[in-house]
This record gives C-alpha cells, sequence and structure tokens, in this order.
C-alpha cells in the first residue's frame, strides 16, 4: 500500500514538473515575442504629403470637401516628399518629384504605400491598405487608380499604372479615388499616404512608421 502511494505522489511530482516546465517555455516565448515587437523602432523620418496641382505649383492639403456619388472621381492627388504648404515646380512635376526623392539617400529602398478608413450604414468599417496596383480594388465602394508621372513625364495622356507596368521602379506620384459605390458611406475618409522600407512597418497589416501624411475627405451633403 505504501509502494502505491509513493509511486501516485511520484507520477504527481513528474506531472506537475513537466506542467510547470510547459508554463515556463510559453511565459518565456511569450516574453521573446513581446521584447521584439516592443524593440521596433522606425528610423524613416522621410517627410510626406498629399497635395493638389496648381497651375506650376502643388498645395498641400489638410481637409477635402466634395460631392461623393457614385461613378464619378472623388478626386486626383500629387504625393510630394514634403510638408510644405505650397511647392513651386519650375520644371514640371515629374522632374521635380524625382529630383526631390534623389536628393535623400534612402530613396531606393523606400516604398510608398497608401490607407482609407471609413465606415458603412450598418457600422461596416472599411480599413483599406493599398501597396501595388493589385491592391487598388479590393472591394465595391471605392476604387484607387495610381500613376507614376515622372515614368510618363513627356507624355500627354498616359494611363494609371497596372500590374504588368509595375516594378521596383514605381514611383507613386498622383492617385485617383473614384467612387464606386458609396451610397452607403456614413463617414468621413480618413486617407492616409505613408512610406516604408521593411514587413516590420506594420503590424496586423497596418502601417506603424513615422513616415505619414493624413487628411479627411468628406461629403458636403452627408458627412461634412
Amino acid at each position: 500500500m505504501k509502494k502505491i502511494i509513493i509511486l501516485f505522489i511520484l507520477t504527481l511530482f513528474i506531472i506537475g514538473c513537466n506542467s510547470k516546465n510547459k508554463e515556463v517555455k510559453k511565459t518565456k516565448k511569450e516574453t521573446r515575442k513581446q521584447k521584439i515587437v516592443d524593440t521596433y523602432k522606425d528610423l524613416n523620418n522621410t517627410k510626406i504629403g498629399i497635395y493638389q496641382e496648381k497651375q506650376n505649383k502643388i498645395e498641400l492639403v489638410t481637409e477635402y470637401k466634395t460631392n461623393i456619388e457614385s461613378g464619378i472621381d472623388i478626386g486626383v492627388f500629387q504625393i510630394y516628399p514634403s510638408n510644405d504648404k505650397e511647392v513651386i515646380l519650375e520644371n514640371g512635376f515629374g522632374n521635380s518629384f524625382y529630383n526631390k526623392w534623389v536628393s535623400n539617400n534612402n530613396y531606393k529602398n523606400l516604398k510608398i504605400g497608401f490607407n482609407l478608413k471609413y465606415t458603412l450604414d450598418d457600422n461596416t468599417q472599411i480599413n483599406h491598405t493599398i501597396l501595388n496596383p493589385s491592391t487598388t480594388i479590393t472591394n465595391k465602394y471605392i476604387f484607387t487608380y495610381l500613376y507614376d508621372d515622372y515614368k510618363n513625364r513627356n507624355l500627354g495622356f498616359y494611363s494609371h499604372i497596372e500590374d504588368k507596368d509595375y516594378d521596383e521602379d514605381s514611383l507613386f506620384t498622383s492617385i485617383k479615388l473614384y467612387a464606386d459605390d458609396v451610397k452607403k458611406l456614413n463617414s468621413k475618409i480618413i486617407f492616409t499616404v505613408f512610406t516604408y522600407d521593411t514587413e516590420d512597418d506594420f503590424e496586423n497589416s497596418n502601417y506603424r512608421g513615422n513616415s505619414s501624411y493624413q487628411i479627411t475627405i468628406c461629403d458636403i451633403n452627408k458627412t461634412c
């Protein structure tokens, strides 16, 4: 009987030790994971802004008010590496943009991305991140079209960038927002542009770096 009791106690001890070891390993693993998240630091402080072209200059947009209707453009915006209220374009938009970027030593490692956030009538929240042409149309509400003004600087008319045209040298110098089906739109649109260099600039698919600029877009008949 004593042997049975001793064996039972030993079994409980072994099970307890194994459980404790598993808990310790799990805690250490979670701690290491937490440390990786906490040690993220973005060294990219590149200025970036959302502009609209006005003759020989571009002006920084802070809030954009328009009549948002299905089947028409919401607006066309220029993306420029600056936060100045206005930028004079002495040599045209394409050349000015490129010259500004090459003055930044890290420009070859940087990419431009966008994000749209808005809410529908049924409280559905849309969080749309655009990193390349294949991600421009992911829902039926707002489409985006990306343009490379520098690549097409000598052309009078050119189309948006498609997957077949996109490569590592593509510059998203302009973006057009098009209202496909916005009857259910029930909030302002939060429109953000950002620059990034590596995947750790995103957490849960959301940009978390330093280099970004954000504006609000509202419908003058509904959300302004």
